[in-house]
């Protein structure tokens, strides 16, 4: 932190009274490899006398909660524990809110074991494995994490803290192609959990919506496994892509679906040696302080 200081205090001119507040982003410059630079914003605090000639951009963070809490003991139902039944389930217990959790897989413990034994033997559990289960099939993605162009930028910022919160490394807040790992990601979920439980929330593992119960002509409730009942006004549907027998279901209960398009790409791995020679070429190949080398 003290070259930022000193970079920033040569930038804008000025010998004392300059500190750090926040990195806003942070990205490495590749197009000489035979000397490599970051490109970074910063957030600074100087003295109040400091004259800003250079006219750089005051900075201000405004946080916005929008959420009211809830005393009503209608328990909201969640259906599928992946990125969207956490945040589902996040979201309402921000609003004072216990939501039931239903999950068809496994948690992430028991069904690393799964996803493992299918690696090395090829034995397949249905409900547990890459696709199901606690965390979802982002679990088990590496961690990659990429936005798009006409992604909002505060609710990414959202998600990144968030991550942050349950375990991840405060700098993916900022540098441009953050990075997790399968083992940070599966202890973020593991967290996640352990959060919402405290909190009075219930997650039910190996447990399937087999079928929806309706009431003059809505959603009044769920049947788990063929066989209980648990009922509310308020259910949220976080299927996976796979789920594809619980979509069918719905359909022939008259829910109403919209097909989107999807995206469907193939995925090439290389020895991490390899994508950091042709990126970072002979001098920088080695250097443990970049890190893996991005391969876009």
């Amino acid at each position: 932190m003290d070259e930022y200081v000193h970079a920033a205090s040569q930038k804008m001119k000025i010998g004392e009274g300059l500190s750090i507040v926040k990195i806003l982003s942070k990205s490495l410059d590749l197009k000489n490899q035979n000397q490599f630079y970051y490109i970074m914003s910063l957030v600074v605090s100087v003295r109040d006398s400091y004259e800003n000639k250079q006219k750089f951009p005051k900075y201000t963070e405004q946080i916005k909660e929008n959420r009211k809490a809830s005393s009503t003991k209608d328990n909201p139902i969640i259906v599928g524990f992946g990125p969207a039944g956490m945040f589902a389930a996040l979201e309402l217990i921000a609003c004072g809110q216990k939501p039931l959790i239903f999950e068809r897989g496994k948690k992430i413990e028991k069904r690393s074991i799964d996803v493992q034994r299918f690696i090395k033997e090829r034995e397949l559990h249905p409900e547990s494995n890459i696709q199901f289960g606690e965390g979802g099939a982002g679990s088990y993605s590496d961690g990659k994490l990429f936005s798009r162009r006409n992604n909002n930028t505060s609710a990414v910022n959202r998600v990144l803290k968030t991550f942050v919160k349950f375990g991840a490394p405060d700098e993916i807040e900022y540098i441009s192609k953050p990075h997790l790992g399968t083992d940070v990601l599966c202890k973020i979920v593991r967290n996640i959990r352990l959060y919402i439980l405290d909190r009075g929330g219930e997650i039910h593992y190996d447990s399937k919506m087999t079928d929806l119960l309706i009431s003059e002509g809505k959603a009044s409730g769920i049947i788990i496994n063929g066989e209980k009942e648990y009922r509310s006004s308020r259910i949220y549907i976080a299927l996976g892509h796979s789920a594809r027998d619980t979509v069918e279901m719905m359909h022939k209960r008259g829910v109403a679906l919209e097909q989107r398009p999807i995206s469907v790409g193939v995925r090439i791995e290389h020895p991490v040696e390899t994508i950091n020679r042709m990126r970072y070429g002979a001098k920088y190949q080695h250097f443990n302080g970049l890190g893996a080398a991005p391969i876009l």
